[in-house]
Order: structure tokens, then sequence, then C-alpha cells
């Protein structure tokens, strides 16, 4: 066995020089990892059907399924053509899951089934009136947000679940623990947005804008031991910040890519 030693600060440097510019793309995800392992059980479609042993947790508002955020429909409650999908613990949803979990099918936020902008005849996937209640996404609270925040009728699942993604990503990562997103609010997700969106989806660390990838951006509490918050109670920092500082970091290769493209050169 050989072992090579290479300096590719250096190496980069020196093809610079002549013009050329070397350039990695790395692979944090295998298929051994607990997303893609967890991710294989779903069809292609992105539903799971076929489920024994149920578990299903809920923190701060949102619905997980072995640490991925899904949504929630019945298939024996279907009525007109309308499905109605949950992605928090209401009470609609909570009775559903008593008495019907045998008729439960999670579905993953980015299936196309769940493009609710469709509108397709045979699927159209309508989100639960309860569920965005108790998330305070529709604004019922703050009437004054309605000019300038996302109302019922506009609802998308899929920017819904980039907004949120950062909270997926760091219970894979064992940066945010169950039992700490279990003591936060029902309505946390608006709370989440509200202070991504007054930082601009700009990271305060290394001053990349992430609102064209915006699952890469984390609002961090500053003290997780207070009980209401404002955006001034966080930090906005990106996921390519975080894995500097914790290694275990889920990232994508197209991720890093993103990053590699738009970081601000000091």
């Amino acid at each position: 066995m050989v072992k090579i030693n290479a300096n590719f600060s250096k190496l980069n440097a020196a093809l610079k020089q002549v013009g050329a510019e070397l350039n990695f793309r790395y692979h944090f995800v295998n298929n051994k990892s607990k997303i893609a392992s967890t991710r294989k059980k779903f069809k292609t479609d992105g539903t799971l059907d076929t489920i024994e042993n149920l578990q299903i947790d809920f923190f701060a508002g949102l619905t997980f399924y072995q640490n991925n955020f899904v949504a929630i429909y019945f298939k024996n409650l279907d009525q007109n053509d309308e499905i109605i999908f949950h992605f928090s613990n209401c009470s609609q949803f909570i009775d559903h899951l008593n008495n019907y979990e045998s008729s439960a099918t999670l579905i993953l936020p980015e299936s196309e089934k769940l493009d609710i902008k469709k509108k397709s005849e045979n699927n159209n996937f309508i989100p639960c009136r309860l569920c965005l209640k108790k998330t305070n996404w529709n604004n019922f609270v703050k009437a004054a947000d309605w000019s300038r925040r996302i109302i019922i009728d506009q609802f998308n699942v899929l920017e819904f679940h980039k907004q949120m993604f950062s909270i997926e990503r760091e219970l894979f990562s064992d940066f945010t623990t169950s039992q700490f997103l279990k003591t936060l609010p029902n309505d946390f997700p608006r709370i989440l947005e509200a202070a991504k969106s007054n930082k601009k989806w700009t990271c305060q660390k290394c001053k990349i804008n992430v609102s064209g990838m915006k699952q890469l951006y984390h609002a961090i509490l500053i003290d997780d031991t207070i009980k209401r918050y404002s955006p001034n109670d966080f930090i906005g920092v990106c996921t390519g910040c975080l894995k500097v500082q914790y290694h275990d970091m889920y990232i994508t290769s197209e991720e890093l890519d993103f990053i590699n493209k738009f970081k601000p050169k000091k």
C-alpha cells in the first residue's frame, strides 16, 4: 500500500497559475445512512401505505416518521375527490390515527402527489385547516401579516417543507434533540419562518444568501430556555457553517455546490 500526501490548497494554487482550477465534489450521504434507508421504504411516488407498528412523533407542531418530516392522509376517509393531508398533531388527525391507523398513508412533502398547485383530477390534496391553524401558518392571530405572508389558498407544502427542512436535518445530525423539540410551541414553524425571513435568508457567519436553496438555512435559538420568541432570539446560519463546527451535519453534494458557487469571497 502506498500512502500519498497531498496539499490540495497548494495544488489548486499551482493549477490556477496556468489557468486551470480543481473542483471537488463531496458525498456525505451513502446508501446505508439513516435518511437513505428510511426513504427507501417509500414507493416511487413518495407514499408509504404498508406500515407495521406505526410510530409517529410530533415535534414543534410538525409530524415526523423516523425523523423524516411527513404528511399523512387516510384513504378510507376520502370524500368528493378531495384528500385532506395533515402535517401536525391536530385533534382531527389524532382522532383519525387512533381509529383508522390501518388506513393511514404517509407521504413525503417533495412527492409529486403533494404538488397541490397542479390540481390533479384524481388527487386533489388540500392541507388540513386545523393543522394550518395549529401551526399559525395562516396567520390567524395577526391580521396585519395577511398582506405579506402566505395565506391558506396559496399554501404549498413543498415550500413549507423547504423552510422546515432544517429541523429534519438537525434531528438526523443530532444537532437538535427530539426532547428539546417537544418543548417548543405548536406554532414554532411560523416562528422559525418569521425569524428566517427577518434575517433575509443570509448566513450571519459567511454572509451567503441561501434564498435560492432555503433548506440550507438554520435559525438557531441563542437561548433555548426562553418560552416566547422573537426574530432577535435566533442566529441565522447556513448548513455549511454548521458543518464546519459539527462534522456530523448532513449535507448533499448539490447543496455543497450551491455554497461553493454563491458563498461571498473574503
